[in-house]
């Protein structure tokens, strides 16, 4: 689905907290949660787990946060690697089910593969270190969401199509 943008408006403005990581979505083995859950005291931060908030809650751990991880296993297309792009916030995900069709490994995000714990510790903590890959990356995110996945630039297009679909 199309990014609403604004249903960002409305939210707080968020003091950034250093090396926070924030993990949004079930707690579940598809989402590799328990990958993210067994490296966690070996990564130079701290992570912050949204598995049941209310998605302004979410939203606003996210502004607050360093790096988002998405360590799935299996993964359609996340509406959260969307709000990440247009929040700026750096993600780190598994190259996995939908995940590469939105991120380019190290141009709109850093891809690892799933399953690999030691992988994505080191992942995490180099981009900790980086502002600026972070800043690139997060630029480079911004400017994939608003040129490709808002609803104002998706709504002319499927006005058009459907306008072709009657008229032919």
């Amino acid at each position: 689905a199309p990014l609403d943008i604004s249903k960002f408006n409305n939210l707080q403005q968020i003091p950034k907290k250093e090396n926070q990581i924030v993990y949004i979505g079930r707690d579940s083995y598809e989402k590799g949660i328990d990958i993210l859950k067994k490296i966690e005291s070996k990564v130079n931060g701290k992570v912050v787990y949204c598995t049941d908030l209310k998605w302004e809650d979410a939203m606003e751990n996210l502004k607050a946060s360093s790096i988002i991880v998405i360590p799935s296993r299996m993964e359609s297309i996340p509406q959260v690697i969307k709000e990440a792009f247009y929040l700026k916030i750096p993600i780190i995900a598994t190259n996995v089910g939908g995940i590469p069709e939105l991120i380019t490994n190290n141009v709109t995000g850093i891809l690892v593969p799933p399953n690999n714990p030691e992988l994505l510790q080191n992942a995490i903590n180099k981009l900790l270190l980086d502002d600026e890959t972070s800043k690139r990356l997060s630029d480079a995110g911004y400017e994939f969401v608003m040129n490709n996945l808002t609803w104002e630039v998706l709504l002319p297009e499927y006005v058009k199509f459907y306008e072709n679909l009657v008229n032919s």
